[in-house]
């Protein structure tokens, strides 16, 4: 089977590289990922967004009897020859590792996604006071059964509030976690946060996700610069 970009090219369109996006590490060196557009054989150009959402190439004055309908991350992976650790860096600015564990932990509290806009209606089933900030969220279901859990004050300065869209009824636990995930979430693809550090305890240069224990902990540790190494020797002793 032909290559994406063999198949999308054969519909008449053309690869235009521009400025650099990223310089992804690879085994041996690094792979400088271009901002990507294509250019139809009617001259109208398109640029193509580096995250994953769905683009469909039509065809148009070939003899090729189907569109082409893919993803725009899918697009660099083929151009570029990224594997999965390059792709998820280059859309999340994350590795794999990371992202299949962010994604592994949404899956186990039943997160959906969230978002920030204005406050919607839903019929409120319980109240939940959640750290990191947040303070005082309502947790319910929407007219069309979906569940949602919705900040009680705005965001900032402005009339912005958080919704957390859940598979299930949420329980403030997991709440709390889909906001620590949120904010993992942000922080990489902001670059605020860094996924390798070293531990002022031993030294040594640690993942993030070589923390033993949940989210919460995990994160608390990264951001003390500690891997849980004295506690290690404090249960080996005993």
């Amino acid at each position: 089977m032909a290559r994406l970009i063999e198949q999308i090219q054969g519909l008449g369109y053309r690869f235009v590289e521009g400025k650099t996006l990223m310089a992804v590490p690879r085994v041996a060196g690094v792979t400088e990922v271009r901002q990507l557009s294509v250019r139809a054989a009617n001259g109208q150009t398109i640029t193509i967004k580096p995250d994953g959402s769905p683009m469909m190439f039509p065809r148009v004055g070939t003899t090729v009897e189907v569109d082409v309908l893919t993803t725009c991350g899918a697009v660099y992976q083929d151009f570029y020859h990224l594997d999965e650790d390059g792709l998820s860096m280059l859309l999340h600015n994350c590795s794999w590792r990371t992202r299949t564990y962010l994604d592994a932990e949404k899956a186990r509290i039943g997160l959906i996604g969230y978002k920030e806009g204005m406050p919607e209606g839903f019929f409120a089933r319980d109240k939940y006071l959640i750290s990191y900030g947040i303070g005082e969220v309502d947790v319910g279901r929407y007219a069309d059964g979906r569940y949602v859990a919705q900040t009680a004050q705005t965001l900032g300065e402005g009339a912005y509030v958080l919704r957390l869209h859940f598979s299930r009824l949420p329980s403030k636990a997991d709440v709390e976690d889909a906001v620590i995930i949120r904010k993992l979430e942000r922080d990489f693809r902001l670059g605020r946060h860094k996924e390798n550090f070293r531990c002022d305890d031993c030294g040594e240069v640690k993942h993030w996700l070589d923390i033993e224990g949940p989210i919460a902990y995990k994160l608390r540790m990264r951001l003390a610069r500690r891997c849980g190494c004295e506690l290690a020797e404090v249960s080996g002793a005993s």
